[in-house]
């Protein structure tokens, strides 16, 4: 199941959400080493968790196993604003173009080679689907480069933005990502479903 919270509602879903943010931080600072991103009180939250930003949060029989975020490129955003030096020139921006970001899966979760219910497929098709109802077709994101291939190989069509850079424990790149109706059936192949992963996800004719 993945729940789709705007920020603007994150007050109706404050338990859950509370749960996500310190899913967050065990993830990224106390596995992944992202000590800037430490907080005291164990929930890893940051400017950009505002209204604008789009949380999915993947659960199974109630436990968050997984956690993306969505935020608007027309605004400030980590690549913009914190990790532009990822980039070798300004990234991408514009109404079809969302920052993919935070996007984790728990440990014990994770495969190599993902397929059926794995959330890592779950929450691809759920960018995906979010994507193609709300007329965005591209994504960036600052991701462990290992993951890049696992993209490439659910068709997301993958441009490197800049180099590695070491940020704890991964070896970190900018991609720039689009996706259409081939990633969302490449995806659907290896989750071997063709069910939809967002209930109230509308899907136009083009995305």
């Amino acid at each position: 199941m993945l729940m789709v919270i705007p920020g603007s509602d994150i007050s109706h879903h404050a338990a859950l959400m509370d749960r996500a943010f310190r899913f967050r931080h065990a993830v990224f600072v106390d596995e992944k080493g992202w000590e800037d991103l430490r907080q005291a009180d164990g929930r890893e939250r940051d400017r950009f968790d505002d209204a604008h930003a789009i949380h999915h949060v993947c659960l199974r029989d109630g436990d968050i196993v997984g956690y993306q975020r969505l935020l608007p490129t027309t605004r400030p955003h980590l690549l913009s604003d914190v990790l532009a030096d990822l980039c070798r020139h300004r990234p991408p921006r514009g109404p079809r173009v969302y920052e993919w970001t935070r996007f984790c899966v728990a440990p014990g979760r994770r495969e190599m080679r993902p397929h059926g219910d794995a959330p890592f497929l779950e929450l691809a098709q759920g960018v995906v689907e979010w994507g193609m109802a709300n007329r965005v077709d591209t994504v960036t994101v600052a991701i462990d480069w290992r993951l890049m291939v696992i993209a490439m190989q659910l068709r997301f069509f993958v441009r490197t933005l800049g180099f590695p850079k070491r940020v704890g424990r991964d070896e970190v790149v900018a991609l720039h990502m689009s996706f259409n109706r081939e990633t969302l059936a490449a995806i659907r192949q290896a989750r071997g479903s063709d069910d939809r992963v967002l209930s109230d996800a509308t899907l136009p004719s083009a995305a």
